[in-house]
């Protein structure tokens, strides 16, 4: 059964068919899901170099927007070649922490406007809140056997790594095209909503247990 009223809504919402097509067509191209993986991570690093270093917006932004997309399409290049993997399942995971870490990492090099407080704090804290608990949280409920592998994938929320790469790319359209405040106020919410995400999973965890 779905966790909340949002979780339903994801669930209708599906791009697995999107994901089979495109993995349908990717699959000829002689490079494994693993390297796929890895291509990711490169061009995510070459973005967080142009937005940390070179403070260019638009290419870091659009960089990460591919790097996204890569990332996405890895899985369904293994099952379209049948070669799924648990060290593969493994290093996708890695892959997405590692994407999201040094998409936030980079702008804390880049010049943001403060909201209320510093804007390193909200990008630490959608690091903290948004990246490593959610992740953590499922994988140790699992780790310490209060909950079947199956139980633990299923634990959902608000928001997960779908809704805060397109929380902050909203975020990133509304900076280019008005005020850098925008994507301030993405990294805001992804942090508040990622909190109501731990709270949802604790919650469900206390109940299993």
């Amino acid at each position: 059964m779905p966790y909340t009223f949002f979780d339903m809504i994801k669930q209708n919402i599906s791009f697995r068919g999107a994901q089979r097509r495109v993995g349908k067509a990717l699959a000829a191209i002689p490079l494994s899901p693993n390297q796929w993986t890895i291509i990711a991570v490169l061009v995510a690093l070459v973005a967080g170099v142009m937005i940390a270093f070179y403070h260019d917006f638009g290419a870091g932004a659009l960089l990460f927007i591919f790097a996204g997309l890569i990332d996405s399409i890895d899985g369904a290049v293994a099952r379209a070649r049948g070669q799924i993997t648990k060290l593969g399942g493994f290093i996708d995971g890695l892959s997405d922490r590692v994407v999201e870490a040094i998409i936030i990492f980079s702008f804390m090099f880049y010049p943001l406007p403060t909201v209320i407080i510093d804007p390193k704090i909200w990008l630490a804290a959608a690091l903290f809140f948004g990246t490593c608990i959610p992740s953590f949280v499922r994988a140790y409920a699992h780790h310490k056997e209060v909950m079947s592998k199956e139980e633990a994938l299923a634990l959902g929320g608000i928001c997960e790594r779908g809704e805060r790469l397109i929380i902050m790319g909203l975020g990133g359209l509304g900076g280019v095209l008005y005020s850098m405040e925008f994507f301030v106020y993405a990294f805001i919410l992804v942090s508040v909503l990622s909190l109501i995400t731990i709270v949802q999973r604790l919650s469900r965890v206390v109940r299993s247990a």
